[in-house]
């Protein structure tokens, strides 16, 4: 069968779709968040001293800083991040907790969604996505 950039494309979509309908059931059900939350919870509780720009978020949540802005809202509610000077958010105690838990449950799920894969074909996979996440065509401007 011959394929094409489009139709390898969409494929990429569709697992991003099915991986994504996936987590965001499992992370609202066990622990209140949805996928987009516990990613931006992740990011900051990797960054160095817990905290990052706000500018920083947009391009691994995939979102435009206006949705950042509405998603950082409910999360200093329940004490999870907090807004600091000079457009920077931090993960507070709470947040960090929630994410260590919710990342243990994740990681069932992607296991699960990838047990199928020896690992050279994950190799492979992990390859080929880090190369699309590089494409300059891919940069907003």
């Amino acid at each position: 069968m011959k394929t094409n950039a489009l139709d390898d494309c969409l494929r990429i979509s569709l697992a991003h779709a099915s991986l994504t309908l996936k987590l965001d059931d499992v992370l609202g059900l066990f622990h209140g968040l949805s996928l987009g939350d516990f990613i931006l919870l992740r990011l900051l509780s990797q960054a160095e001293g817990g905290r990052l720009p706000l500018a920083g978020l947009v391009r691994p949540l995939g979102v435009r800083m206006s949705t950042v802005l509405r998603q950082l809202a409910p999360l200093e509610k329940t004490g999870y991040l907090q807004r600091e000077p000079g457009r920077m958010v931090a993960v507070r105690p709470a947040g960090r907790t929630r994410v260590t838990e919710a990342a243990v449950t994740a990681e069932v799920v992607c296991s699960e969604a990838l047990a199928g894969m020896d690992a050279a074909a994950r190799e492979g996979l992990r390859t080929m996505l880090s190369q699309l996440c590089r494409s300059s065509v891919l940069e907003l401007t």
